[in-house]
C-alpha cells in the first residue's frame, strides 16, 4: 500500500520533502480548475521533484455551460504543465454535471497532445447521480473519493482497511479516504495506491 497527497494552491507552503519524510510516496497535482490556472503547480512540482516523488496531475474539468469549452480547459492545463511528460486525472465533481460527451473530449484532446490520461477522479454519489452509473474503464483508472467517517491524522495511522467498492463497473485503483489527514503539519486530502 503506498499513501499520497492531491494538492492544489489551497495547500501553498505544503513541503512535499517534509511529506516525503513522513511516508507519502506520491503526489497528484493540480494544474487548472476550468481555465483557472493554479497559482501553486509551478512551485508544487518543483518541491514533488526534489522530494523524489510519484508524480500526477489533475485538471477540474468543468461543464462548458459554467463558461469554458472543454477545449479551452486543456490548452489552459497544458499551458500550466509546460511541457512536462506527467500521467493527468480527470477531476469529475463540478456540481454542474458532466456528460460522457465531455469527458471523451477531454480525454480525447489531452491524449492528441501527448499527455497520457491515467483516469478520472469522482465520488460515488456524483457518479451515480451525474453519470448514472456509466462505465468509467473508456477513460482509464478510476479516483475514488469515499471518506466514510473521515478520519483524521496521519495517512498510515487513520487508513481505514479494506477497499471501497466500485463505480462504473470498476474497482478503484486510488482511494481518496479522508480529506482531514495530517501531512507536513498540513489538513490534506490522503489517498492510497493498491
Amino acid at each position: 500500500m503506498r499513501f499520497g497527497i492531491d494538492v492544489s494552491e489551497h495547500q501553498d507552503g505544503l513541503s512535499l520533502v517534509r511529506a516525503a519524510r513522513e511516508g507519502i510516496e506520491f503526489a497528484i497535482l493540480r494544474t487548472t480548475d476550468g481555465t483557472y490556472r493554479d497559482r501553486c503547480f509551478s512551485s508544487h512540482l518543483a518541491d514533488a521533484r526534489a522530494a523524489g516523488l510519484d508524480i500526477s496531475v489533475y485538471h477540474y474539468l468543468r461543464n462548458p455551460s459554467e463558461g469554458t469549452s472543454i477545449a479551452e480547459q486543456v490548452e489552459a492545463s497544458l499551458e500550466v504543465m509546460g511541457g512536462a511528460a506527467l500521467p493527468m486525472w480527470l477531476d469529475c465533481e463540478t456540481p454542474a454535471g458532466l456528460s460522457r460527451d465531455h469527458i471523451a473530449e477531454a480525454h480525447a484532446l489531452f491524449t492528441q497532445r501527448g499527455v497520457r490520461v491515467a483516469g478520472i477522479y469522482t465520488y460515488p454519489h456524483w457518479w451515480r447521480w451525474r453519470m448514472f452509473g456509466a462505465d468509467t474503464r473508456p477513460f482509464g483508472l478510476l479516483w475514488l473519493a469515499a471518506h466514510g467517517a473521515d478520519p483524521e491524522g496521519p495517512p498510515r495511522d487513520v487508513f481505514p482497511g479494506g477497499w471501497p467498492r466500485g463505480v462504473g463497473k470498476q474497482k478503484p485503483a486510488v482511494w481518496q479516504f479522508s480529506s482531514r489527514g495530517c501531512v507536513a503539519g498540513f489538513s490534506v486530502d490522503v489517498n492510497a495506491w493498491a
